[in-house]
């Protein structure tokens, strides 16, 4: 059996609520929706962040260049982490998973992010230890991403279940044969574990 559960964090332990970034972001720029979208929805520099090879202040200072806004840095730290809302739902599976599981977070994110989570997502308290893009250097669904979880845990691809919420990462865990679910609600997740563990 499994003792080893691994959670992505935004889109399962996390909602998120693109719009509530993207509304703000397009008002205060001169560029259009689409291209709003593009730059801020995993795009480019995004990805730089989550990679860990851009620091918080460089990503605003290069997101607010990248699309003409004018935004002091904790105005935007204001809109960029309206994004995030605990999914408070989720928690009594967590907290009952706690008892009987060691719990891992797998998580591509970037540090102000991860740092707003850490501080309003009760969840994160039944977490044992966290591996994120940003301090790995490694975005899913990188199979690398997997493969360097499984080596710092010490731990086969058999001790592991894999939780996320996007289909492509879910194939990724499961080409290296860890055991995955795609999220899709909670109670699906309920289901989908009690016919595992």
């Amino acid at each position: 059996m499994a003792k080893i559960i691994i959670f992505d964090m935004g889109g399962v332990l996390v909602h998120l609520n693109w719009d509530a970034v993207l509304t703000p972001m397009t008002r205060l720029s001169r560029k259009g929706a689409a291209s709003v979208k593009r730059e801020l929805v995993n795009g480019p520099t995004v990805k730089q962040s989550m990679l860990g090879r851009i620091g918080p202040r460089e990503l605003h200072i290069k997101l607010c260049e990248n699309l003409e806004v004018e935004l002091e840095y904790p105005d935007f730290l204001g809109i960029w982490v309206r994004l995030l809302q605990a999914n408070e739902e989720i928690l009594p599976l967590v907290e009952r998973l706690k008892s009987s599981h060691k719990l891992v977070i797998g998580s591509n994110t970037e540090e102000i992010h991860y740092t707003y989570c850490q501080q309003h997502v009760e969840a994160l308290a039944q977490f044992d230890q966290s591996f994120l893009s940003f301090q790995m250097g490694l975005l899913k669904p990188d199979p690398q991403f997997f493969l360097h979880i499984l080596d710092k845990l010490n731990a086969a691809p058999a001790d592991c279940v894999f939780i996320d919420d996007t289909a492509e990462n879910v194939e990724s865990a499961r080409s290296v044969g860890i055991t995955s679910l795609h999220f899709t609600s909670n109670d699906n997740l309920q289901k989908g574990l009690t016919a595992i563990l």
